[in-house]
């Protein structure tokens, strides 16, 4: 039997919005934007006008529901509606964009941050060796890491038993016919790393092979698009809902949603949940040395992040051009001219604009929550990430729970303009 969080047909009314969404954006934009569902239900709302007086139909419906279930139903209901506005091409700021269909702040990421970042990428590569500047050393890391593009699936194929392994043993239990069945390469695209899932617990991971790829910068991209990433999630989610513990109501998983921070977040720190880039912990298959590579990757990582969400800013407040926003992120951030050009196809594209910043944000939530819980509280921990319907802010309250004092991902700080720094 199927759990629900509120009287048939509010459950299915949401789902029916959800779907109908992804087939306006298919249609508008042939993209795919609800990339897993897991019910029965199919859309049946064939115009965005349609879809926005459902909307309104189902908000008077939610508007009473008590508690944690209440919230997280009015947060959604609430990004659809700003989601749907963002297709019709309303003039409303991006941080009220984003706000609203992320729960995320939008705003620069402070000098400060992204030189404290830069500090810890500077002494990984001096620990490696490496020596000169910072462009010097990451360039030369880059060259000795390397992989030919002809060998990028062989590589990420080589991680995926011991990253699935990890996560049966660290993370979450999955059921026993869960699966990749495919890891393919691909050119044109925007994204580096793609997880498609295919229902029945299986699922399917590509990579863009037009962007250079060293093996430690891989493994964080093979477990963020498979195990405990993306995959895990995706199946788990399936299993739940089939054994009647995930609700109707959160049956699916929607770009542009303010769950985007948390299912981004959570494979963002794939690596650190199987312990691949921790020496202090032994992890079966990564040697200490490879840790040390992976350690240095996922800084490398969250500085060049750190470079891409303030061009993401910049450019959707229209404070840079294209060509300004790319060459900052070559500039700041060491960018490759492709990687950077990449980046900019993915933050300007009219449906991933709105979903690009819950990359970042979504990391450092996540990530600061994991360092913030006791070791014996991960379990409660990864019950909260992938087994509970959150959005950004039920899912600080609930790590606020957890830890017995406020959890605070985005520290506000009042300056002559507010920013959020990490």
């Amino acid at each position: 039997m199927n759990l629900r969080w509120t009287k048939a047909p509010v459950g299915e009314a949401i789902v029916d919005i959800v779907l109908s969404l992804n087939e306006q954006t298919l249609k508008l934009h042939g993209q795919e934007t609800a990339t897993a569902s897991y019910s029965e239900v199919k859309p049946t709302l064939t115009t965005l006008e349609d879809i926005g007086l459902k909307i309104e139909e189902i908000e008077g419906q939610i508007k009473d529901i008590p508690g944690h279930q209440g919230r997280y139903l009015r947060s959604m209901v609430n990004s659809y509606r700003y989601f749907a506005r963002s297709l019709q091409g309303d003039d409303i700021p991006y941080s009220e964009y984003i706000l609203n269909i992320q729960e995320l702040p939008s705003t620069l990421i402070t000098e400060e941050t992204i030189s404290k970042q830069k500090e810890l990428v500077e002494k990984g590569l001096t620990d490696l060796g490496y020596k000169g500047s910072l462009k010097e050393k990451a360039d030369n890391w880059l060259a000795d890491t390397i992989i030919a593009p002809d060998q990028v699936v062989a590589v990420a194929e080589s991680m995926k038993k011991k990253s699935k392994m990890g996560t049966l043993q660290r993370v979450i239990g999955l059921p026993d016919e869960d699966g990749i069945d495919t890891i393919k390469s691909t050119r044109g695209v925007f994204w580096s790393g793609y997880s498609k899932y295919v229902g029945g617990y299986r699922g399917n991971l590509t990579f863009n092979i037009d962007r250079p790829w060293t093996e430690p910068i891989l493994g964080q991209i093979m477990t963020h698009e498979g195990y405990p990433g993306h995959q895990a999630f995706y199946c788990r989610w399936d299993y739940l809902y089939k054994q009647g513990k995930l609700p109707l109501e959160a049956s699916y998983y929607l770009i542009n949603s303010p769950t985007n921070a948390l299912f981004e977040g959570g494979p963002e720190s794939a690596l650190k949940f199987l312990g691949w880039d921790r020496d202090e912990q032994e992890t079966e298959g990564v040697t200490l040395e490879a840790k040390q590579q992976y350690k240095v990757a996922r800084d490398y990582i969250d500085f060049q992040r750190m470079a891409q969400t303030n061009a993401c800013y910049l450019y959707n407040t229209n404070e840079m051009t294209k060509e300004e926003s790319i060459d900052y992120m070559i500039t700041v951030g060491n960018l490759t001219s492709i990687e950077a050009n990449n980046c900019f196809r993915f933050y300007s594209d009219p449906v991933q604009k709105t979903y690009y910043p819950c990359y970042y944000y979504g990391r450092w939530m996540v990530g600061k929550a994991y360092d913030a819980i006791d070791k014996n509280k991960r379990a409660d921990f990864f019950k909260v990430l992938y087994d509970t319907p959150h959005t950004t802010n039920t899912f600080i309250d609930a790590v606020s729970g957890l830890i017995g004092k406020d959890f605070q991902p985005f520290e506000r700080v009042k300056t002559a303009k507010e920013d959020f720094v990490l």
